[in-house]
């Protein structure tokens, strides 16, 4: 029997991807740009696997779901359906998860789109379960009291909003058995934290800040240690060019600002975090990116927050590690008075 994939998005670029990724692994590839022009093909075709975006315009793809539901006739009842959407809940899961194999977040992962598909097929995946918030400890090196009770105060409250969950349940941080998503996490909580102690940014909100974007501020390659670890400029970065697909490149050099939107739509996160996050890549000599900002366009929240990255990868890197040889490497890279402040603090920390 032919093997037919049935892409439903509203957008051509994203059915191109798509198709393009998938093609290896079906004979035929249709499409659909709304629920109506997918009921119409499911209607007339028998289709081997379907990916549906939730988020279409002018309706809601849960209703292609529905439409199968109240079809138990239909050819393609037991087709797999695997939801790639940046809008997806545990509500909709409850009521639909049986009806779905899969759910891929947007932005996606091209080999994680592939291999999640090759596995649907393959009988490894049958079926989508509630999502889990990752579990991840404050690292040292700044012995901060109840740092980590305070962050599991944050995450509980996280577990409480429905919407919170959703987009912390996005984050994939322990693939493939590495771990560094974990311990970059951890450890940018407690750096970040430990450098607003020292510049008397006490305030339970502002711990809060730094929780929100420490998780969230890489989500949008989560699942791509390799992307992740990059710790250049924007000059390295355009360096890499020949060395990563262009599709590869565009997810890196753009991370911030997918993640950053996605905070936005979402009022429940605290006010600057999706400022953080967007400019958490930025250099006050202009060399950061996506937007090569100046010393006095980056906010003080962000230079805490790009400092304390810049160390996280700095402690990694080098398990020998000194505060005063870090301090010596970067006092030419971070000008203007908020860095000069953050590394004058950084100076007595240790």
């Amino acid at each position: 029997m032919e093997k037919i994939l049935l892409i439903v998005d509203d957008s051509k670029e994203i059915i191109e991807v798509v198709s393009n990724i998938l093609e290896e692994l079906f004979d035929k590839v249709v499409s659909a740009n709304s629920v109506e022009e997918a009921k119409n093909r499911l209607q007339n075709n028998q289709f081997s696997f379907i990916v549906l975006d939730i988020n279409l315009v002018g309706h809601n793809g849960a209703e292609v779901v529905k439409y199968l539901v109240d079809h138990p006739e239909n050819l393609n009842n037991g087709c797999p359906v695997l939801i790639l959407s940046g809008i997806i809940n545990n509500q909709f899961i409850e009521k639909f998860g049986s009806r779905f194999a899969a759910v891929v977040m947007k932005p996606f992962n091209h080999q994680t789109l592939l291999e999640t598909v090759r596995a649907i097929l393959g009988g490894k995946i049958t079926q989508v379960t509630s999502l889990e918030l990752p579990e991840i400890p404050c690292i040292l090196p700044f012995p901060i009291p109840q740092l980590e009770q305070k962050v599991k105060g944050v995450m509980e409250q996280v577990k409480k909003n429905a919407k919170l969950k959703q987009l912390f349940g996005e984050l994939t941080v322990d693939r493939s058995g590495d771990n560094f998503m974990l311990t970059h996490i951890g450890m940018l909580i407690n750096i970040s934290t430990g450098i607003c102690n020292k510049l008397e940014w006490t305030t339970d909100k502002t711990l809060e800040k730094f929780v929100y974007a420490a998780y969230l501020h890489d989500m949008a390659i989560s699942d791509r240690s390799d992307l992740a670890k990059f710790k250049g400029n924007i000059y390295d970065l355009e360096m890499l060019k020949t060395k990563l697909s262009p599709q590869d490149y565009k997810l890196l050099f753009d991370h911030s600002n997918l993640a950053a939107k996605k905070i936005e739509m979402l009022p429940e996160i605290p006010p600057d975090v999706a400022m953080i996050v967007r400019q958490h890549h930025e250099l006050p000599n202009e060399k950061g990116y996506p937007a090569k900002l100046s010393f006095n366009k980056i906010t003080p929240l962000s230079s805490v927050f790009i400092v304390a990255h810049d160390l996280t990868h700095y402690i990694l890197d080098n398990p020998q590690w000194t505060m005063k040889d870090y301090l010596l490497k970067v006092k030419t890279k971070f000008k203007g008075a908020h860095f000069a402040r953050i590394l004058s603090g950084l100076g007595d920390m240790r």
